[in-house]
């Protein structure tokens, strides 16, 4: 069973009717968009109003805070004084302090033929003690050891080098561990 339909209104009266129906489209394309809008703000409004609110408790919130600091200020300005004062006095102090760096530099330039420096451990100076550099490694024989420990007692930036006598006890690949106090 074929349908098979034949238009027989003109064509300015075929034109009229696709007006209407764009027209008729377009008018519940436009209440239907409207209607959404209306109800998507109408779900917003409870959240706006609580928003709102909670806006307020918090500005009476801060206001609240802000009268109490404003009374403790004195004593927590008082604190956070003494404690930059206590600040800027180490960092008084650590400027006076060599860097690990200017004293590492200054140590690998002591002549060391012989001895292969295997680590570091450097403490830095401390109110009334003088800081101290350990120096691990390895020498070949007594006489580079003892050449390496007397170079450094000698060096100006080392009040004294100790080496334990037990260092001394192998006479060739002899592993040590050097403390040099440092000059101030």
């Amino acid at each position: 069973m074929e349908t098979d339909r034949t238009d027989l209104l003109p064509l300015e009266r075929r034109h009229k009717l696709h007006r209407a129906y764009l027209f008729r489209l377009a008018t519940v394309s436009a209440l239907f968009g409207a209607a959404l809008f209306f109800i998507a703000t109408g779900l917003l409004l409870p959240t706006r109003l609580l928003l709102g609110r909670e806006v307020k408790a918090r500005q009476t919130q801060l206001m609240t805070v802000g009268a109490t600091l404003s009374s403790t200020a004195d004593a927590a300005l008082s604190q956070q004084l003494a404690s930059f004062k206590s600040d800027v006095a180490t960092l008084a102090t650590l400027q006076d302090t060599p860097m690990a760096t200017t004293v590492m530099t200054e140590v690998l330039a002591v002549a060391r033929p012989g001895v292969v420096l295997t680590g570091f451990m450097y403490t830095p100076a401390q109110s009334k003690r003088a800081g101290s550099l350990s120096i691990t490694g390895i020498a070949s024989n007594r006489a580079a050891l003892q050449a390496y420990q007397a170079a450094l007692q000698a060096a100006p930036f080392a009040t004294s080098a100790d080496l334990p006598v037990s260092a001394y006890a192998r006479a060739a690949n002899i592993a040590f561990t050097i403390t040099v106090i440092l000059a101030s």
